[in-house]
């Protein structure tokens, strides 16, 4: 085999600390660390985005049920309404018909 192969299969470490060493190191942490970084920014980002979208959709159903609530609102005013006005016209009926009664004894009476 080669030595080059066997030195790949059984690499020796030494105890030497050199400035290539130190920037390698450095450049690992410092692109793991950008890396993080990056991520937890985009991450953010994606978060007020959506809650963004979130707070116009929040928004439109707010503004739908205010109108259904008017909505409703307006319905109860108007069978109130239109209730007083049915009792108003069922007394002016009674009245009618009360007064008939009383014409057609007063004509029997008559008789």
């Amino acid at each position: 085999m080669d030595l080059r192969l066997l030195d790949m299969l059984h690499p020796h470490f030494s105890p030497d600390v050199t400035l290539g060493h130190l920037l390698q190191a450095a450049v690992v942490i410092i692109a793991g660390g950008g890396g993080i970084l990056s991520g937890y920014l985009s991450l953010r980002k994606d978060i007020d985005l959506s809650r963004g979208e979130y707070r116009v959709t929040l928004a439109g159903h707010e503004a739908r049920l205010v109108e259904a609530e008017r909505e409703l609102d307006d319905r109860r005013r108007e069978d109130r309404e239109f209730q007083a006005e049915m009792r108003a016209a069922l007394d002016r009926v009674m009245q009618t018909l009360g007064d008939l009664r009383t014409e057609l004894v007063q004509k029997q009476n008559r008789r």
